[in-house]
């Protein structure tokens, strides 16, 4: 269920972390040069290392990032194609029509550099909700209050309310509560050194910035009540379906919470409650004794929410982005509230039709390698091999971008904050009149400038921005084998999600229905997975969290036993195995790492290759690995997925 928890609550990531070689010392004052044979690598026990050791022994870590990769640097390429972009519209004089996107880019960018007409503006445009928590003495008005501050303002004071697909019926939405924000996660707040006096430091500065006198007392009640509820949060990434789908009534719901619901249109209806346990802690605290703290709170959370939008002297107060320049700040305020704008003018300029219809035809090719694995597989019974064939053959392709170029009202002022309060305000709604329509299955939930990719097992369907059809992940002018280990990997990686421990569990219409596959197969993706990665170590120190990435391993392993499935030509499989091997090249201090191994849903670079490349027989056979060489695991040790 991991997967999908991401898919409606945040965009997840193919991109991994980590790398064997740390760079965290100077170079020596000798300028001592390296190679392969005085570092003592050889391909044949380290392959990630071995082809990447120009890169990793080569490289320098910029100042202001913890790593630098393959793909860091193509995201990079693409943030500054976008910059560039945003820029010259921002300073651009032509006339562009009322509502395009051009026009709404430049707006935005220029009235965040008119700190004028925002001082003068103030915080005018957030009076009515400060206004508003302000007159609320008891905990019913505060409630109806919270609701005008998510339809008008977009911020979730209470569990946010928001319309998901129905995990058993993919035909329609549903609304759903989530969790409450926290600034940060439960575990962070109870257990993180000094994580719950930080915070308390950093709403005591906000409350004093707006002039509350007993700002550090005020502070200090809403951490304690923000610790209770953390007591009784639930971890999200150790929820089953079974632990987040429960339907409630419109009479099952406390009266508080009933009118917070009719408040923002989701009155009388049933609604999917993911965290029952810290819902019904809120419903306790949502009391007149507490109102104040909630007020309190309230205001906090929608000065947070603007706080990029802000005039100049508030911005002062909070730090915000201190290191960047004016231009900068206009640059990633123009993109935050305008993605799908910026998207367009991406779309508009870069896409290539030789490029798209060259990703389409492997992306079939690759679909069809699927096709065969399954069919021939040992390792699955006849039904498991029905029902995988079923998602195969019904799986929804987004390459590149969406068909139809990114459209939505939106409404702006002539001021920054007013702006930002209308976007948001838009964005909230949309999504609130969304419940109980039909869902979207050719929908995107990231821009085509994404470096990135993912996996629906909802909708059964992928998604490949065209922001990965970018050298050297995919370069049309380049052989197709150096291209399949490239950007076809990452696609294989993502068809492989349909059949890791948790979208195995979906059928091909994206319905929750997990008594259809067999324990056997359940056991080798959650188990044999978890066991084979969980043996493998990092830095020779820090063993791989094999519970926890078993879902990006198995994407992993799944996705390139299918790719090495599609040739027998020793020169073609070389190809595919160095330029994957090189899209996974990645720079990191051993501190970042050490942090990533405990956290990360992925293995680190180094593992997502040698581990993964050691299970595949065709890897062996393109490089005559024998069982005296570092990247050998015995026949019978090896784990695959088909």
């Amino acid at each position: 269920m991991r997967r999908n928890i991401a898919i409606f609550l945040a965009a997840f990531m193919f991109t991994g972390c980590g790398a064997k070689i740390v760079q965290n010392e100077p170079k020596p004052v000798d300028d001592t040069v390296y190679t392969r044979e005085s570092a003592g690598i050889r391909l044949e026990d380290d392959f990630y290392g071995y082809l990447n050791f120009d890169f990793l022994y080569g490289t320098d870590i910029p100042a202001d990032m913890m790593e630098m990769g393959t793909l860091r640097g193509a995201q990079k390429n693409i943030d500054d194609i976008i910059s560039r972009e945003i820029i010259k519209l921002g300073n651009c004089d032509k006339t562009y029509p009322k509502g395009s996107s051009e026009q709404l880019i430049r707006d935005i960018y220029e009235q965040c550099l008119d700190t004028d007409t925002r001082d003068k503006i103030g915080l005018a445009p957030l009076e009515k909700g400060l206004n508003s928590l302000k007159g609320a003495r008891t905990a019913k008005e505060l409630v109806n209050v919270c609701g005008m501050l998510y339809t008008e303002y977009g911020v979730s004071v209470l569990p946010a309310v928001g319309v998901i697909q129905d995990f058993c019926d993919s035909s329609r939405n549903m609304p759903y509560v989530g969790q409450m924000q926290l600034y940060y996660s439960a575990d962070e707040l109870l257990n993180g050194k000094d994580t719950a006096e930080n915070l308390q430091q950093q709403l005591t500065e906000l409350l004093n910035a707006f002039g509350h006198e007993d700002a550090d007392s005020l502070a200090y009640a809403i951490v304690t009540m923000l610790l209770d509820i953390a007591e009784c949060t639930a971890d999200l990434d150790k929820m089953s379906v079974e632990d987040m789908y429960n339907i409630r009534k419109p009479e099952e719901f406390a009266p508080l919470l009933a009118e917070y619901f009719e408040m923002i249109g989701m009155g009388g209806r049933d609604i999917m409650v993911i965290d029952t346990v810290q819902l019904e802690k809120i419903c306790s605290l949502l009391t007149d004794e507490n109102t104040e703290i909630w007020k309190n709170l309230a205001e906090c959370m929608l000065i947070y929410a603007y706080k990029d939008y802000l005039p100049s002297d508030y911005a002062k107060a909070f730090e915000q982005n201190e290191h960047k320049t004016a231009e900068e700040r206009a640059v990633q305020t123009a993109e935050s509230l305008l993605m799908g704008d910026v998207e367009n003018i991406y779309v508009q300029k870069y896409r290539d039709d030789k490029t798209f219809a060259a990703v389409r035809e492997m992306t079939v090719d690759i679909i069809s390698a699927y096709r065969k694995c399954i069919k021939g597989s040992e390792s699955l019974t006849e039904n498991d091999r029905k029902e995988c064939l079923a998602k195969i053959d019904n799986i929804t392709v987004n390459i590149g971008c969406s068909d139809k170029e990114m459209q939505r009202e939106i409404q702006i002022s002539d001021n920054l904050l007013e702006s930002a309060v209308s976007i948001k305000r838009g964005a909230v709604q949309e999504m609130l009149t969304s419940v109980d329509k039909a869902p979207k299955v050719d929908e995107w939930n990231m821009p085509a400038y994404a470096v990135n990719a993912y996996y629906d097992s909802q909708k059964n369907s992928i998604t490949v921005p065209m922001g990965t059809f970018i050298v050297p992940i995919f370069d049309v002018k380049a052989d197709y084998y150096t291209n399949l280990g490239g950007l076809g990997s990452i696609i294989a990686h993502e068809i492989g999600h349909a059949f890791d421990a948790d979208g195995i569990l979906y059928d091909e219409k994206g319905n929750y229905r997990p008594d259809r596959i067999s324990t056997e197969r359940t056991e080798l993706l959650c188990g044999k997975v978890a066991e084979y990665f969980g043996s493998m170590q990092i830095m020779g120190t820090f063993y791989i969290n094999g519970e926890n990435t078993k879902g990006e391993n198995a994407a992993d392993l799944g996705g390139m036993q299918v790719i090495s499935s599609m040739t027998d030509d020793k020169d073609e499989l070389r190809r595919i195995f160095e330029s994957y091997t090189k899209l996974w090249a990645t720079l990191s201090y051993d501190t970042n790492v050490s942090g990533q191994i405990t956290d990360d849903v992925h293995s680190p670079s180094e593992i997502r290759v040698n581990g993964v490349l050691s299970s595949l027989d065709q890897f062996y056979r393109a490089y005559d690995i024998s069982e005296n060489d570092g990247m050998y695991v015995p026949y019978d040790k090896r784990v695959r997925v088909w």
